[in-house]
């Protein structure tokens, strides 16, 4: 008894079984996720030849957030969180399904990608501010902040094993096992969902007192009276765009400036990934210093140095070490100011609140996608990777602006914010 307490304690909040289910549930949807993406991204692109084309497929990927998230959040304040994950999750299997049986035969074509991409993504909208404003349910508050880091690092994680999971497939099966293989890891948020219904977790934390205070509360005003969370949502937004360009560019970069195979799309985005990793690692390690007010904005200014860096680069070797500074300054902007939201807020609106932070975080790829595949098309892949340097000093803003009005309110809060 005494060693599996000691393993537990070793483990962290990971030795907590909801919490480990949860994310591990997250982690092969996410891996699907991603393996899906690099897939469609490089069929769209081998099938037109086109960056601009792959740049359409990513608008269709990301416009569900925009159209879909608040119906999503306001759906989490008012059902079972978990009945919601449940049925988009088996909606997107269906889709991811059709898709796979498509390709096997041959008839699957550029359209059929980018119509599923967009299926998929809608479902996604919907389920993901109900996942992620049940994490305060699983943990304690003190463990939030960790939580949310670890939560971050498991779409990071994700983000790496899903690309370099992409090339290996698309190199030894083809396009048909790369969407099969993703219908298959629907079934993990599934399972972890069970998991939690007959644990009786996961579902909300109102009384009747706080769903009648939900009822008068207006998601708007509560916003409105809390200038920081604008600030905090315009950094998401900055920090993320720039992964997206990364992400939109990537056959285009391998083909034509690195002079590799377009399936190695899937190791510049894995390079990115490599580097969220180790970003979090090094916020792991930061955890009991107050470093936020700096650590975020560093973040920002060591995007723009990997973007450089990147631009210039002929050669994978030397663009890798591009493509993982980025990744690492997005762990070590993002995790931050998001746990702030999520430690901050009121879980009667947490759900509303979240899918806010869904639209700044994936909300604004659509619209970056389709600009970084225009730029790449028309000037090549350097100018607009060094165009996307121009979000860095209005999230250094953004960053900087967030913790003065949340410093104010709460002088604690850069303490509690670094997972």
């Amino acid at each position: 008894m005494s060693f599996v307490l000691g393993a537990r304690r070793r483990l962290g909040i990971f030795g907590q079984g909801p919490f480990a289910v949860y994310w591990t549930g997250g982690f092969l949807s996410n891996v699907g996720t991603w393996l899906q993406a690099v897939a469609g991204s490089v069929f769209v692109y081998d099938r037109t030849g086109s960056a601009f084309a792959v740049g359409v497929l990513n608008f269709a990927t990301f416009i569900p957030i925009v159209l879909f998230s608040l119906p999503g959040g306001v759906i989490s304040d008012r059902r079972d969180r978990r009945a919601i994950v449940i049925a988009t999750q088996v909606i997107s299997g269906v889709f991811a399904v059709g898709l796979a049986l498509l390709t096997f035969a041959g008839a699957a074509t550029e359209l059929h990608v980018i119509a599923t991409a967009f299926a998929l993504q809608t479902s996604w909208a919907v389920a993901k501010p109900a996942l992620t404003a049940m994490l305060p349910a699983l943990v304690t508050r003190d463990e939030l902040p960790q939580a949310v880091g670890l939560n971050t690092l498991q779409f990071m994680t994700g983000q790496l094993v899903g690309p370099v999971l992409a090339t290996l497939v698309l190199a030894t099966g083809g396009y048909a096992w790369a969407f099969a293989i993703n219908a298959a890891t629907y079934l993990g948020p599934i399972i972890a969902m069970v998991y939690l219904y007959r644990r009786g977790l996961g579902g909300s934390l109102e009384t009747a007192a706080t769903r009648a205070a939900r009822a008068r509360q207006s998601i708007t005003a509560y916003v409105r009276s809390q200038p920081w969370i604008a600030f905090v949502l315009l950094a998401v937004v900055m920090t993320s765009a720039i992964s997206e360009v990364v992400r939109t560019t990537a056959p285009v970069l391998v083909t034509e400036r690195l002079g590799q195979p377009s399936s190695d799309a899937g190791l510049v985005i894995a390079a990115q990934g490599l580097g969220y990793v180790s970003g979090i690692l090094v916020l792991t390690l930061l955890r009991r210093r107050d470093v936020a007010r700096t650590v975020a904005s560093f973040g920002l200014v060591l995007q723009a140095c990997g973007l450089i860096v990147a631009s210039a680069a002929t050669a994978m070797a030397v663009a890798a070490v591009g493509l993982i500074a980025i990744g690492m300054g997005f762990a070590l902007c993002l995790p931050v100011v998001t746990a702030a939201l999520q430690s901050e807020v009121p879980d009667h609106i947490r759900g509303r609140l979240m899918s806010f932070h869904q639209i700044a975080l994936l909300g604004n790829r659509p619209f970056t996608a389709l600009a970084a595949g225009a730029i790449a098309a028309t000037f090549g892949v350097p100018v607009a990777l060094l165009a996307a340097t121009l979000f860095v000093p209005v999230g250094l803003f953004a960053v900087r602006a967030a913790w003065r009005n949340l410093g104010a309110q709460s002088p604690a809060v850069s303490a509690q914010v670094v997972p």
